[in-house]
């Protein structure tokens, strides 16, 4: 059984990146949940977000649930990648717990190096400590 399940990881890790770079077209709903600087613990507003992602995904059937973590520039680079995972992780359990197969909730960390804003002032740096979620195509579309 463990080799199955190994098996259908690595296989599910080479289909993935096709699926994370498909067609923009495929991308049916998208919003940002906002974090403390230094944190990955979902804020009572990250949570009223992450529902209203949930109420969306029961309307569209998405394939895929993308969420894709970033940091501001304070933290190191390893700081900062570890920490843009762990908020991408905390999105990935949350919806979980509420039901969504973990297997089609995708997670990467991007660090510090896609900021949404300039980081030179408070307001730039909260919009960059953010994870990014992304229904993906309607399961079962043509091609899929």
């Amino acid at each position: 059984m463990r080799h199955i399940l190994t098996a259908l990881s690595v296989c599910l890790a080479c289909a993935l990146p096709a699926m994370v770079h498909a067609d923009p077209a495929r991308i049916q709903f998208a919003t940002e949940v906002f974090f403390d600087s230094g944190s990955a613990r979902l804020s009572a507003d990250a949570v009223s977000i992450l529902d209203q992602v949930i109420s969306k995904s029961g309307e569209l059937d998405p394939e895929l649930i993308m969420a894709i973590g970033h940091t501001d520039e304070l933290p190191s680079d390893a700081k900062a990648q570890t920490l843009s995972v762990q908020r991408a992780e905390a999105v990935k359990k949350y919806l979980a717990d509420k039901g969504f197969e973990r297997i089609r909730i995708y997670t990467e960390g991007k660090a510090k190096r896609l900021p949404a804003a300039g980081n030179d002032t408070r307001e730039g740096r909260a919009r960059n400590n953010r994870v990014e979620v992304q229904l993906v195509g309607p399961r079962g579309a043509a091609g899929h």
